[in-house]
Parts: C-alpha cells; structure tokens; sequence
C-alpha cells in the first residue's frame, strides 16, 4: 500500500498515535538510497520486536516500541497491510496474490506500455497503480492524514535517534539509514487532491528504478482513474478486513500496544 493507507490504518488501530507510530507505519517503503532490502524492512517484524526489549525502559522504549508498532502494522511478516495487499487475499490460490495483484489483472498490459518497461513487470506495476488508487479518497476524507506523515519524516531529532536504533539492528551505518527516511518525501506524495501528482510521482519512482523508462503521465494518470473504479465495489470491505486483521497480529505480536 502507499503511504496514506498506512497512516489510515495506524489512526485506526492506534487512539492518538504518537509521531514515532506514523514514521514506522511507512518505514518500510523507504528504500530509495537504503542499504536496507525490501525483505529486510518488511520481513524482519520479529526482529524489530526482539529489538524493543533490548531499548532501556524509558522515553527512547516508549518511542522506538511505538515506532515498531507502526512498522509492523505496515509489513508482510508477521502479516501487516502488505500481506494482505502483495501477498494473499479472501482465500484465493497463492497464485493470484494478494488484493492489489488481483484487482491489478485488467490493467498489467497498460501499466507495462504507460510506464515504459518490459511486458513482465505490467502485473507489479498495475498492482502499485490499485494500491495508489486508494490514496486520493483517504486524503480527500482526511487531509489531515499526509500533514502527519510530512510532519513525522521531518522531525529530524526522531529520525536520529530512529535510525541509531535501527543501524544496529541490521549492522547499517545510521547515517546511511537516516538518509533513506530523510529521502522519502522527495519521492512519495502526501497531497494527492487528484490522479496528477500521483502520476507524476508514480513516474518519478519508476525512473529511478527502471533506467531509460520514458513513463506517459496522461496514461498513468488515467490508470490511476480506472483503477479506483474498479476497487470501489470492494475498498471498505477490504480495508476494513485489514484493519481488524492486522489489529489483532499487532496485539498478538506486542500485546498491549494499541
């Protein structure tokens, strides 16, 4: 999922999260300039919860448990939103993946031509089109949602002390960890009033990722569109599902954190 949909599921689970909660909670997608894989930062929950307990009781515990619980909310081990959303879904065969990647089917062939790369990566490119196609309706319901996010990756004192945790966590220098949070408004929108600045953003990450990709903005955009049409018969149900789905694994994982 994008960051909105993070931030709307740890306001949901958490009763007046702390700023530590929202930067966990799309902690993991900061891997641009990371030296942190994606399977380090969405597969390693046990980890980061092992990690807590070694933090001395106190501000800096209350602040990095807060911090894990938003991560945990967000990853795929132990199964947070992006389980949910990458991996598996409604009971359907593994092959089929999770909600995004379902919903994503009728758009791979389009999403590969609009972002410029290679017919095989249509399927992951489109599932990222459905999860952004969740975004605009979040922060038209609730602005308030991308200020907090904008507001938790500036605190530069939180991201210091975050990613010292973290760098001996996965024997990372901090600076280079610190760095990836500090990069990631750069390439992520928090304001998506309408498609553009998602497909403007959406072209921006894919030129990053993919060199001599020419992405066709009108077309993302207007994938992005298509996508939202077809998510709407399904988008309460399912992020409603996930909410209480991932509540219970965050209270089973870290029992009194919500």
């Amino acid at each position: 999922m994008f960051p909105l949909a993070h931030a709307w599921l740890i306001q949901r689970m958490v009763p007046a999260p702390r700023t530590a909660h929202l930067l966990g909670c799309v902690w993991p997608d900061m891997l641009f300039g990371s030296p942190l894989s994606h399977t380090e930062s969405h597969r390693s929950g046990a980890l980061l919860v092992e990690a807590v307990n070694t933090v001395p009781s106190g501000p800096a515990h209350d602040e990095f448990r807060a911090f894990v619980i938003g991560a945990l909310s967000h990853g795929a081990e132990p199964h947070g939103f992006d389980w949910y959303s990458d991996e598996q879904y409604g009971g359907r065969p593994a092959s089929e993946r999770g909600y995004a990647f379902q919903q994503a089917v009728p758009l791979a062939e389009e999403a590969a031509r609009a972002c410029g790369v290679a017919p095989e990566q249509g399927w992951w490119k489109a599932h990222n089109l459905v999860e952004m196609a969740f975004e605009q309706p979040l922060y038209l319901a609730m602005p308030n949602l991308g200020a907090s996010l904008a507001d938790a990756c500036g605190d530069e004192a939180l991201r210091t002390r975050i990613a010292s945790v973290l760098a001996g966590i996965f024997g990372q220098p901090a600076d280079a960890v610190a760095g990836a949070i500090q990069r990631f408004p750069s390439v992520v929108t928090f304001a998506p009033a309408t498609p553009r600045p998602q497909a403007e953003t959406y072209a921006h990450q894919t030129r990053l990722k993919h060199a001599g990709s020419n992405p066709n903005l009108a077309a993302l955009e207007a994938l992005i569109e298509r996508a939202q049409m077809i998510i709407t018969p399904t988008r309460e149900e399912y992020l409603t599902t996930c909410a209480q789905a991932v509540g219970r694994m965050v209270s089973d994982t870290l029992p009194d954190a919500m």
